[in-house]
C-alpha cells in the first residue's frame, strides 16, 4: 500500500506540473503577445485621423493576409474631439492599441504609450529612415514612440499675379526682402482695412496657424527655447552672436527678435505695418486675391483650390533671417504610436513598420498624395513641382519642445495679442510667456 500511495503523489504531482504547462502556452499562444510568426489570434484597435478606411485598407489587408489570426479595425475619428476621446478612453481602459498623436504631443503621452521593440524599430534604422525632424519629436532616451506616414512643413504661398502686379519677380528669400515687397503691394482705404495685404502675420485669431509661425520664427532667429534638461524656458534670454542671425556683435535676444519682427506687420506705427484685426481670416484673404502672401502647410492648398480652383499661386520655401545661414522650418505632422494598454505590442509596432516601409508608402501615396517621412522617398520628391518645395524643407525642419502643446501654443499666442492687442512691450510679453511655460515645464517633470 505505501508503494502504491508514492506512486499515486509522484502521478498527481506530474499531473499537476503538466496542466500548469499547458495553461502557461495556452496563455502565450491567445494572449496577443504579438509575435512576429503571427500565431495565434488577436483583434488590433486603431484609431487615426484624415485618412478613411478605404485608404487605410491596403496597410491593413497587406499585414492581416502575411498575420493569419490577426485582425486590424482602424476607426477614423474627428480631429476637433480627437484629444479629448482619446484621453477619455485611455483613463477608462477602453483606449485603442495604435493611436496617432501629434508631432508635439510626446511629453504629455510618453507614459501611456508603449515603446517599439528594437527588435522591430532600433534607433539607428529609425535616424537612417526618416526625417531627422522625426527623430527629434518622437524619440525619448533612446526609445521609439511614434512613427510618421508623411510631414507637412511651413512654406509660403504667393500670388503670381500680385506679385507681378507690384514689380516683384520672385518671392522674398530673407525677412526684409518680405517687409519690402509686402509693403509694395498693401493698400488700406479709409475705414483701417487692408484692401490688399502683402503678407499676414502679427495677429492670432485671424491668422492660420500663429502659433506655428511664431514657433518658426523664433527657431530661425536662433532662439533656444529652453535649458538643456527643459526645466526653464529662455525664449526670453540672450544668446552669443555666433548662434544668432544677427551680424552684429555681442549678445543677442531671438526671441524678442522674432517677437518683433511677427508683431511689426500689425503694428500702425512700423513700416511693415500691412495687415490687422480687420483684415479677413488669412486663408480666406489669399484664396480672395486680398493677400499676396501667407504661410501655409501643403494641406492648405486643397482649402485654396477649393475656394478658388482659378487662383494663378505658387509655393516657395519660407523666408530666412538672412541668406548664408543654415535653413530653418517647422513641421506639423502626426505618428501612430502603440497604447500601453495594448496585450498586443510587438505586433502593433509590426504593423506600424510595416506601414512605413518605402513600399507601402509609396503605394500610400498614391491614394493620398502628401509630403512623406521618409528620406529616401523625400530625396525623390524635391524635384517634384508639387512636393519640391515642402520635400526640402523637411530635411532642414526643426522642432520646438512642448510639455503640454495645447497650453503653450495658448500662452504663445497669447504673448502674441500682448504686444499686438494689449500694448504691452516685447520684452514685457517675452518674459511673461517664458515664466508661464517654465510653470507648466515644472509641473511636468
Amino acid at each position: 500500500m505505501d508503494f502504491l500511495k508514492k506512486h499515486w503523489v509522484v502521478i498527481s504531482v506530474v499531473a499537476v506540473l503538466l496542466i500548469a504547462l499547458i495553461g502557461f502556452i495556452v496563455l502565450h499562444t491567445f494572449s496577443g503577445s504579438g509575435s512576429s510568426s503571427g500565431s495565434g489570434k488577436a483583434t488590433i484597435t486603431m484609431w487615426g485621423l484624415f485618412d478613411t478606411n478605404e485608404q487605410m485598407a491596403p496597410f491593413i489587408n497587406t499585414f492581416e493576409q502575411a498575420h493569419p489570426g490577426i485582425t486590424i479595425i482602424y476607426t477614423e475619428k474627428n480631429v476637433t474631439t480627437y484629444e479629448s476621446d482619446l484621453l477619455n478612453a485611455l483613463a477608462a481602459g477602453t483606449g485603442p492599441d495604435i493611436f496617432y498623436i501629434h508631432n508635439d504631443w510626446l511629453p504629455k503621452y510618453m507614459d501611456k504609450m508603449q515603446p517599439a521593440p528594437a527588435s522591430v524599430f532600433s534607433v539607428a534604422n529609425y535616424e537612417t529612415t526618416f526625417a531627422d525632424v522625426a527623430a527629434g519629436d518622437f524619440i525619448s532616451s533612446q526609445k521609439i514612440y511614434a512613427a510618421p506616414l508623411g510631414i507637412d512643413t511651413l512654406a509660403l504661398y504667393y500670388n503670381k499675379d500680385m506679385l507681378g502686379s507690384a514689380g516683384i519677380a520672385t518671392p522674398p528669400q530673407t525677412w526684409s526682402d518680405l517687409v519690402t515687397d509686402s509693403q509694395k503691394i498693401s493698400k488700406i482705404d479709409s475705414t483701417g482695412f487692408f484692401t490688399k495685404s502683402g503678407v499676414a502675420l502679427g495677429t492670432t485669431a485671424n491668422l492660420n496657424r500663429a502659433q506655428d509661425i511664431m514657433y518658426l520664427l523664433m527657431l530661425q532667429a536662433g532662439t533656444a527655447p529652453y535649458t538643456s534638461d527643459y526645466s526653464q524656458s529662455t525664449i526670453d534670454q540672450a544668446v552669443n552672436n555666433s548662434s544668432s542671425s544677427s551680424s552684429s556683435g555681442g549678445n543677442q535676444f531671438p526671441g524678442a527678435q522674432a517677437l518683433t519682427f511677427d508683431t511689426s506687420f500689425s503694428n500702425v506705427f512700423s513700416n511693415a505695418y500691412d495687415w490687422n484685426t480687420k483684415s479677413n481670416y488669412s486663408t480666406d484673404a489669399f484664396a480672395d486675391g486680398q493677400l499676396a502672401m501667407m504661410y501655409g502647410y501643403y494641406y492648405d492648398e486643397a482649402t485654396i483650390l477649393q475656394k478658388s480652383p482659378n487662383l494663378n499661386f505658387g509655393v516657395a520655401p519660407v523666408p530666412q533671417p538672412t541668406l548664408g545661414q543654415n535653413l530653418v522650418n517647422y513641421s506639423n505632422y502626426w505618428g501612430y504610436g502603440v497604447s500601453k494598454q495594448t496585450k498586443t505590442p510587438n505586433t502593433d509596432w509590426e504593423f506600424i513598420q510595416s506601414m512605413t516601409t518605402k513600399t507601402a508608402l509609396e503605394a500610400y501615396y498614391k491614394l493620398d498624395p502628401q509630403p512623406a517621412s521618409r528620406k529616401d522617398i523625400i530625396s525623390e520628391q524635391v524635384s517634384d513641382p508639387t512636393f519640391g518645395v515642402f520635400a526640402s524643407s523637411t530635411l532642414t525642419s526643426k522642432n520646438f519642445y512642448k510639455a503640454d502643446a495645447a497650453q503653450v501654443d495658448t500662452i504663445v499666442l497669447n504673448m502674441i495679442d500682448d504686444v499686438n492687442l494689449r500694448n504691452k512691450s516685447v520684452s514685457t510679453a517675452l518674459s511673461n510667456a517664458a515664466q508661464q511655460i517654465t510653470a507648466l515645464s515644472s509641473g511636468s517633470q
